[in-house]
């Protein structure tokens, strides 16, 4: 049976604008290291897929803002890449090409970028988030391979860029879910323990369920309004997890 010490931990990351965290149980062993429980691997998948898509919405509330682009490129017949690791390099030399322009304009380029196959027709495509600054026709023009289509980023009053980084992190992508620029800010989380009780937990539980979970939220962080509040109870461990979403007051 586990002895050891339990406590609720809030891990919060403030990105900008946008502001998420998470309250869970963190097990503190009594003396010596308590073995862990281990997800199947169904949880383990949706658990590495949720991760992927908060780290790339964390990451683009960071460092860009509607100023900036939103990219896809995808290659005409006759330019196909002969495999995964080819159109790998071709999207690369093609951000290569882009910061040299950049840098002629005195801009500095920053990128997210995820390559993957097409639901329909199984063709490879990738999706880019660049900084902004350069003429749009110009960047497309730069492509040169098959179509390409640029767009202002569009960050959703209530959840910003989420839904874009659902779109990008798709089960179709390859060698990673997603990759960026090395001079990229990455989020770090705040990490406070202790704070909130386990009938505090049940209490925020009941009011997610019920609608008034903001009243909560909006009173302990009050520089942001509530967008989203769920409660997931762990199938491993059996114990009580909240996630929420928030967004600045304007």
């Amino acid at each position: 049976m586990y002895n050891g010490r339990t406590f609720n931990r809030e891990q919060l990351y403030f990105c900008g604008n946008y502001f998420d965290g998470a309250i869970y149980p963190v097990f503190q062993p009594p003396g010596r290291k308590r073995k862990r429980c281990h997800p199947t691997k169904e949880i383990q998948k949706k658990l590495n897929q949720r991760n992927a898509e908060k780290r790339l919405v964390r990451t683009v509330h960071m460092n860009f803002t509607a100023d900036d682009l939103a990219l896809t490129v995808t290659f005409a017949q006759g330019n196909e890449p002969e495999s995964e690791n080819d159109a790998l390099r071709i999207v690369q030399n093609f951000l290569r090409r882009l910061n040299r322009r950049y840098k002629k304009l005195g801009l500095t380029l920053k990128y997210i970028m995820a390559i993957e196959y097409g639901e329909k027709n199984g063709r490879c495509h990738a999706h880019l988030i660049i900084s902004g600054g350069m003429d749009r026709d110009e960047i497309e023009k730069l492509w040169g391979l098959g179509y390409a289509n640029t767009k202002r980023l569009q960050f959703d009053a209530d959840k910003g860029i989420t839904g874009l980084a659902k779109y990008t992190v798709k089960d179709k992508h390859f060698y990673k879910r997603w990759s960026g620029s090395r001079n990229l800010a990455r989020p770090e989380p705040a990490e406070i323990d202790g704070q909130i009780s386990v009938d505090d937990m049940r209490e925020i539980a009941e009011m997610v369920e019920n609608g008034t979970a903001w009243q909560w939220f909006e009173d302990r962080y009050p520089e942001f309004r509530l967008v989203e509040a769920r409660t997931e109870k762990n199938e491993i461990n059996h114990m009580l997890y909240i996630r929420f979403e928030m967004v600045r007051r304007e």
